[in-house]
């Protein structure tokens, strides 16, 4: 799904918002971070990865386990058809997500440090173990099958946590979260925030007063629109 800045031609700032899950599905509907970065003069674009629900059970299962590695290139193939296709600017691309689009946000920005001018990762995993151990048991236990067992593919979280290779990473972060979320804790998104801060790395903190892995707040949804957006206006 593509939105466009009205009277934008050509190539545009553009913020690739990856949805939650990862057996979510980006279909048309209404976001007020959507329309507030149109508004602020983005395009912004919203793909369905591997592992997306909705295109049958081979596509949803895609990214499974060991899988998971190889999945996370359909983020380095979205780029390169928008700017393939003219909808992009190159080197003025930013990253998004909120949940599992969180956590690919912060696998990205540390797996290509020059994909993405920018990141904003919301309620996102740093540390799959930690995650794991954090988490609620019911989510735990669904997630197994997603990522791997914490005790058994303990190896494979950690190759596939983007907090051991937060020294990769170069690109401005924000980190957004509710701080009673009890799926994703907040705590992973503090632990990676203090990381890049200890690397004097560029990054920020915006944890929202009770609220939950949803942002339901009318007051926080308007604050964390104006955050995101003029964040990436900052940086893009």
């Amino acid at each position: 799904m593509a939105l466009r800045a009205p009277g934008a031609q050509g190539p545009n700032r553009t913020v690739v918002s990856f949805h939650g899950g990862p057996e979510g599905q980006e279909r048309p509907d209404w976001s007020p971070l959507a329309q507030s970065l149109v508004a602020a003069g983005f395009t912004v674009f919203a793909p369905n990865v591997r592992g997306s629900g909705g295109f049958g059970r081979a596509f949803l299962t895609a990214d499974d386990g060991p899988a998971r590695a190889a999945s996370f290139d359909d983020v380095r193939t979205t780029v390169d058809e928008l700017v393939t296709a003219g909808i992009a600017e190159p080197a003025r691309i930013g990253a998004h997500g909120w949940s599992y689009g969180g956590y690919l946000t912060l696998v990205a920005l540390t797996r290509w440090p020059d994909l993405f001018a920018a990141g904003v990762t919301g309620a996102g995993m740093s540390d799959l173990r930690t995650f794991f151990a954090g988490t609620e048991p019911w989510m735990a236990a669904a997630s197994v099958t997603e990522y791997g067992d914490p005790v058994v593919d303990r190896d494979l979280l950690t190759a596939l946590s983007p907090i051991t290779a937060l020294e990769r990473l170069t690109s401005p972060v924000l980190f957004v979260h509710g701080d009673r979320d009890t799926n994703v804790p907040a705590a992973e998104s503090v632990q990676a925030h203090q990381a890049l801060q200890a690397l004097g790395a560029p990054s920020d903190l915006l944890l929202l007063a009770g609220e939950g892995h949803t942002i339901v707040g009318r007051d926080h949804l308007v604050e964390l629109s104006e955050r995101v957006a003029a964040w990436f206006d900052r940086w893009l």
